[in-house]
């Protein structure tokens, strides 16, 4: 007697289950899970601003000044901060003003406290020929807690010559975080 198409064909579905079950979980150690680490990295658009000269206010001594700030909202929250392992900040300034200026970035706490400071000197330009500065800081591990102190950025402008009012610098500013999520 003939066996039925659809039993012969339900035999070998099962048998052929039964094998690929068992080969994929012979050799596996669940014990691994522990082990496993996430390392993501994430891009954050930080400060973007256009200056022009009647933007700046108050002589300090070294020329006028502009500032702008901006808050780290991400960084207030207990398991980013301990699984943040590096930050690269990048900053491009183009400069068309015909002084130099110099930019002060502080990374601030939320006590107001300065964790850390980066200095940028920017040459002068004009309208003609613009000087560009791109400028990357890298806080690796042995510094990385002073971000994770962070929770304000502030980028602070000299303009050395106050005379020099034609003309505008621009920033454009990225962080780049990286994570190491362990389980």
């Amino acid at each position: 007697m003939k066996m039925p198409l659809i039993n012969y064909l339900s035999k070998i579905v099962f048998l052929s289950l039964v094998l690929v079950s068992y080969s994929c979980v012979k050799d596996v150690d669940l014990d691994q899970y522990n082990e496993i680490v996430l390392s993501p990295e994430a891009a954050i658009d930080l400060i973007y601003f256009d200056l022009t000269a009647d933007e700046f206010t108050g002589e300090n001594g070294s020329g006028v000044t502009a500032s702008d700030e901006t808050r780290l909202d991400f960084l207030d929250d207990d398991y980013i901060q301990n699984s943040l392992v590096r930050a690269d900040f990048n900053f491009r300034f183009t400069n068309t003003f015909q002084s130099p200026l110099t930019a002060t970035i502080r990374l601030v706490s939320p006590s107001n406290s300065v964790q850390h400071t980066i200095e940028v000197p920017i040459p002068s330009g004009s309208l003609g020929e613009p000087a560009t500065i791109d400028y990357t800081e890298i806080i690796d591990e042995n510094q990385i807690n002073r971000v994770r102190r962070s929770i304000k950025m502030s980028v602070e402008i000299i303009r050395h010559d106050p005379t020099a009012i034609e003309g505008s610098l621009q920033l454009a500013s990225k962080g780049f975080y990286y994570f190491e999520f362990q389980s």
